[in-house]
């Protein structure tokens, strides 16, 4: 066997190039580099700056909360009002409904009326985001395509499923889940979506984070939220086409002082209104926060609470000043089977215990089926979020990367201790032919019994949650009516107290 040794490689000698030439294409190359380099210098340092300006608490004097102005929010008589411009009118205080593309889930078009859909829906965006080519090629508005005659307020954030987030918003934009799994929406994609849907109002992009987050994170959160408030006011000023009303949220999460800072810059921004969610908040505790971040903002603008966890909380809400808040928490209600039996002109009438599941029968306690009518029952907006975020069923380097994207808030935050409900998936109900509630005027309590919708819980049929939606609305409807009548007596305190010690007495006997 042969071997050829390898000659040496020549060296190709390259002609050298005009030194003048080169000396200018180094000059010229360098000159660009260093002019680089000072932009990104210059933006780093403008945006540092402007961050330290914005939200750092040690070169900032601590904002107080208008003490003048709380005191008035005691006596609850500012709820009363009217807040319109030439396009619409909304009188406080008021209960929106959250839709689904502007549908209230659970209920057909045809059982729809101005009782379940009230006369403002709370759109999430990523219900939209699959017909806004659709709208653009229609030339409709959101409200058109969908056949409804009520206002439209577009909201990126998801109140009903307040997804942890952290880790996916980022300063380009704010993540979306729709049908086809996660999207980045910026700045300039949301505003352009505003324009094609024609909402009413909507709000704008927010970084919003728990309160569970450290000092850092929620700075940036804040940072983020500010500049995209910023960016859809020039839109809105550049472009005179676009009606829309702007709302901007407040962030901070849950941090006093933060909330404090962001709620005095946006009170001097050109906005219709102002939005606080409810997943920014702690769990509990809450309430003389609110009040210090309403008493800052200009008392002719509204504020809308939205994620509210419960019935209490809502009336917590209008309590603290805000003008109007949203029905989230009803799809919660509904979908594990939970129907509303609170007497709201007479809280302390609770219902009657004969009635209630009793959890040492044998029928309860033998029974499985109610305990497995109650997992996912219902179509829930959770199934569109990925498995990277509820982090099931992921291979051990999806958990590094995506840990910690879980719910804000937990199931129990919602019910069954915490608001006056009756759990109707229960055997107990199985044989009570009589109303869900009594002396309601519902459609479903006009038609249905407790025993028909426990037997469509049980077998999972898809009317279940219809009925209880409608149910579970009126009776809604019917606390808010009961919230203004105390309102304009002055004694919406009272029922306050009246409805916290009617709860912690339902809470002792469950």
């Amino acid at each position: 066997m042969m071997v050829t040794k390898r000659s040496p490689e020549k060296q190709i000698s390259v002609p050298d190039v005009n030194p003048a030439k080169r000396l200018k294409v180094e000059k010229d190359e360098n000159s660009k580099t260093v002019i680089r380099n000072q932009t990104v210098q210059e933006t780093i340092k403008s945006k540092k700056r402007n961050e330290s300006i914005l939200i750092n608490p040690e070169l900032e004097v601590k904002i107080e909360p208008d003490e003048t102005r709380r005191s008035q929010l005691n006596s609850s008589s500012h709820l009363i009002r009217k807040f319109e411009n030439e396009h619409f009118t909304l009188n406080s205080p008021d209960i929106f409904s959250h839709t689904h593309c502007g549908q209230v889930p659970h209920v057909t078009t045809d059982l729809c009326s101005t009782s379940v859909n009230g006369e403002v829906s709370i759109v999430p965006l990523h219900s939209v985001l699959s017909c806004v080519k659709v709208l653009e090629k229609l030339n409709k508005s959101l409200a058109d395509f969908v056949r409804t005659s009520n206002k439209i307020v577009l909201n990126p954030f998801n109140s009903s499923e307040p997804y942890d987030l952290t880790s996916f918003n980022d300063q380009l934009g704010m993540s979306v889940w729709g049908k086809g799994g996660r999207k980045k929406i910026t700045s300039k994609e949301y505003l352009c979506i505003v324009k094609i849907c024609q909402p009413e109002m909507f709000v704008s992009l927010s970084d919003v984070v728990p309160s569970s987050v450290n000092k850092k994170r929620a700075n940036k959160s804040c940072y983020r939220t500010l500049q995209w408030v910023n960016e859809a006011i020039t839109y809105l000023s550049d472009n005179n086409t676009v009606t829309s009303r702007l709302l901007a949220p407040i962030p901070g999460s849950g941090d006093r002082q933060l909330m404090m800072k962001s709620a005095n810059l946006l009170a001097s921004r050109q906005v219709f209104g102002y939005v606080i969610e409810r997943a920014t908040l702690p769990v509990e505790g809450w309430e003389d926060l609110v009040k210090d971040i309403v008493s800052i903002l200009p008392d002719s603008r509204p504020v809308f609470m939205l994620g509210v966890l419960n019935e209490m909380e809502m009336v917590k809400a209008y309590n603290c000043g805000c003008h109007f808040v949203d029905s989230s928490f009803l799809l919660h209600f509904s979908n594990k089977g939970q129907a509303m039996v609170l007497n709201s002109a007479n809280p302390t009438q609770l219902p009657d215990p004969s009635k209630q599941p009793d959890s040492s029968s044998e029928e309860a306690t033998n029974d499985s089926s109610s305990e497995e009518a109650t997992k996912d029952f219902g179509p829930s907006l959770a199934e569109n979020v990925p498995s990277e975020v509820t982090g099931e069923n992921e291979d051990k380097k999806k958990k590094k990367r995506e840990t910690g994207k879980v719910l804000i808030f937990k199931p129990e935050h919602y019910m069954p201790s915490k608001s006056i409900t009756l759990d109707l998936v229960s055997p107990v109900y199985t044989r009570q032919f009589c109303k869900i509630a009594e002396n309601c005027e519902c459609f479903t309590c006009q038609r249905h019994t407790r025993g028909y919708v426990n037997h469509l819980l049980i077998t999972r049929e898809l009317l279940a949650p219809t009925l209880l939606m409608l149910h579970n609305t009126y009776h809604v409807r019917n606390l808010v009516n009961t919230v203004k009548d105390k309102v304009e007596r002055g004694d919406l305190a009272k029922y306050k107290e009246t409805l916290d010690e009617v709860f912690k007495l339902k809470d002792s006997h469950s």
